[in-house]
């Protein structure tokens, strides 16, 4: 195997999933308030989901690396939103409690 053969097809996953795991820990310690829908650039995730997790669930032209390291990204991304998500809307109710 060439270099530029493992650089993609060993470091870009690895790249990937270290990126997603930073997506994840970024999700559990920036403050909540600073959490947004998605809009512009941010539908990003929403297209890098569903890319991963289609290719891991039905690629079956896939080696099983590439579908393990896929469904991982794409467990990891889900994580990341749902984490934000619950953080996000757990602040607001806090917010809107010492309001009243």
């Amino acid at each position: 195997m060439s270099l530029w053969g493992t650089v993609g097809g060993v470091g870009l996953p690895v790249i990937v999933v270290v990126g997603a795991v930073a997506a994840v820990v970024v999700a559990v310690t920036e403050p909540p308030d600073r959490f947004s829908r998605p809009h512009g650039w941010q539908w990003a995730w929403v297209g890098l989901w569903l890319m991963t997790a289609g290719d891991a669930a039905f690629g079956d032209d896939r080696s099983s690396f590439e579908r393990a390291w896929k469904g991982a990204t794409a467990l990891l991304v889900a994580v990341a939103v749902a984490v934000a998500v619950w953080r996000h809307h757990r602040w607001r109710r806090r917010v809107r409690g010492a309001r009243a």
